[in-house]
């Protein structure tokens, strides 16, 4: 089976997501996504990578991470998959970064941390419970394993860091193939969203 792997949750300039192709459980190719302005670029890797691999019909089946994480990153490789995944008829899974880390055996027991703007973090717990707020406000227990881009923000020396600011991409394919297929991603968002609607309404339908 041909899978197309999509991260674009990650936050920062310096690495915003990932995106692979897999045949069965083999990882074929690994595409980095580096800097802020990588979500530009996700469909023409895709076709990229689509051509490489002699895939004239697609994939079979797309993972994508769902978040938390970056709004514009999680927007366009969602909105990408979805599209993708209507256009070849390709099965649909969303992840959340939390499950592809605790996708590994040794990792099953870790707290997901993800940077958010304003000095911010989200905490994904294994029982499924989220966190948002100030560093300092997080409540960890003393030996909780901690993963995730969001760390070093952690003070707590009683407090085991793992050293994996972003899920692998074996990970998060293995987290697929145990989540539910869906007809389209929502993005995963702690936060309630910051956009709000103009204060006089939307503008109307232009006149033909």
């Amino acid at each position: 089976m041909r899978s197309l792997v999509l991260n674009g949750a990650t936050l920062g300039a310096g690495s915003l997501g990932d995106v692979a192709g897999f045949v069965g459980a083999e990882c074929i190719i690994h595409e980095p996504l580096e800097g802020i302005g990588a979500t530009a670029s996700l469909a023409s890797t895709c076709q990229s990578l689509f051509r490489r691999l002699g895939w004239d019909k697609g994939p079979d089946r797309i993972i994508a991470v769902t978040g938390p994480g970056s709004f514009t990153g999680l927007r366009a490789s969602l909105a990408l998959a979805d599209g993708l995944s209507f256009g070849f008829g390709a099965r649909l899974h969303g992840v959340t970064t939390g499950q592809c880390f605790r996708a590994n055996p040794d990792w099953a027991s870790t707290i997901c941390l993800t940077y958010a703007r304003r000095n911010r973090l989200f905490a994904e717990f294994p029982d499924g419970q989220f966190w948002a707020g100030a560093p300092d406000d997080l409540t960890l227990p003393d030996g909780a394993q901690i993963i995730g881009n969001g760390v070093s923000m952690i003070m707590n020396t009683n407090i085991e860091p793992i050293d994996q600011p972003r899920p692998d991409l074996r990970l998060v394919f293995s987290a697929g193939l145990t989540a539910p297929a869906v007809t389209a991603l929502q993005p995963f968002y702690i936060d309630a969203p910051e956009a709000k609607p103009p204060a006089q309404g939307l503008r109307p339908a232009p006149i033909r």
